[in-house]
Parts: structure tokens; sequence; C-alpha cells
């Protein structure tokens, strides 16, 4: 199946675009270099989330496609065509957000080093994006297993298993200005580990769902 291939494709790019670094390293770093190394991560970080979203919405594409074919495939399309019409409307929504305002790299750090309190809003979307795309994603998730176990590609469901805390941004931002900066620290600590740990259940759950279709194929 063409639709298989592109998916596994999709699998493949993930050692691409999850991206990961340790804050320790990036900020020892950032202060041996006098903060040239920290307009790097920051570069990065928006990169990352980029990249990460353009691979899922493929991903989510594709899933669809493979699980539309396997219901062909088994004659039993007429049962689960209500399902995939839902998965695929939670896809396009959770496309909707994923790709919501330009967020390009490049704009936002030449934005941010002209007006440096923009990066407060880089801060910003950087933490409300990924806890709102993860959210589409457990839903997406939901349903996509709900389809394979009615197909009977897998026996129970395929989730995620980690959860990006809530980062308040006005309390975040006014506890930067009480401490005069020092908070701020430990906000960029956010900003690298919450995408780190969802990447990592990300290798989990996708090595899981290669198998389970991979092996449904072979059958």
């Amino acid at each position: 199946m063409e639709s298989m291939v592109a998916l596994e494709a999709d699998f493949r790019q993930r050692v691409a675009t999850d991206w990961k670094t340790e804050f320790i390293t990036a900020f020892l770093l950032s202060l041996v270099t006098c903060g040239i190394y920290g307009i790097y991560i920051l570069y990065k970080l928006m990169d990352r989330r980029l990249q990460h979203f353009e691979r899922m919405v493929s991903l989510r594409g594709h899933l669809v496609e493979v699980l539309r074919e396997k219901a062909a495939q088994s004659g039993r399309a007429a049962e689960v065509e209500q399902d995939i019409s839902q998965l695929e409307g939670i896809h396009m929504e959770a496309t909707t957000r994923d790709r919501a305002g330009e967020k390009s790299p490049v704009l936002w750090l030449v934005l941010t080093l002209v007006f440096s309190p923009v990066a407060y809003y880089v801060y910003y979307f950087l933490n409300d994006d990924f806890r709102a795309h993860e959210a589409n994603e457990k839903l997406f998730l939901s349903k996509a297993s709900e389809v394979m176990m009615k197909l009977g590609i897998s026996r129970q469901p395929i989730a995620p298993t980690t959860e990006i805390p809530e980062r308040n941004f006005i309390t975040f931002l006014l506890l930067t200005i009480v401490t005069c900066g020092i908070y701020a620290i430990y906000w960029w600590y956010t900003l690298i580990n919450d995408p780190n740990l969802h990447f990592d259940d990300h290798a989990a759950w996708e090595a899981q769902l290669y198998s389970v279709l991979s092996g449904n194929t072979a059958q």
C-alpha cells in the first residue's frame, strides 16, 4: 500500500524533526558565549516545533488513508466509515491549530533580536502550542485506536503516556519580572524539557503503532 509506505516515511522522519537538547548544556554554553548560543537555541526550539507539527500533519493524514484502505480490504468499510470520517475531522481541526498563525522561526528570531521583549511572546506560543498539539494528538489517537480495534488491527488502545504541564504565561511573566529575570531560567528549562518528554513519548507510541500496522500488513 502506498499510504503505508508514506506513513513509514513519516515514522523515519522523527529522527530529523524531533530534535532534542539538554537544558544544562544549552544554559552553560549560552553563558560561555555571552548569550550567542542562546540565540541559536531559541531558533532551534521554534524550528523543532514547526518541523514536528508538520510531520504530524503528514503522519495523521497518512494514518487515516491506511485505515481506510485496511477497512476496504477487510470488507468492513461501511461499518467504520463514520468513525474514519470523524477521525479525519479531528485531523483537520488539529492541523488548523498546528498551523495557526505565522510562526516562522527566522521571522520571530529577527523580531526578538530587534526588540528583546518579543522573546516572551515566543516563550508563550512555544509552551501553549505544544500543550494544544498534545491534547489534539491524544484525541486523534484515541479515535484511531477505536477504529483499529474495530478492524481487529489492535487489541488495545495506543495512546501517549506523558502530559505537558500547563504553564500560565501571566504567572511566568510576572515571576520573571519580580525576580529580575532569574525565573526566566526556569522558563527556558520548560521550553526545552517539555517537548523533549513529548518526543520521548512519541518514540514509544510511534513504535507501537508501526508494529501493529506492519504486523497486520504481513498477515
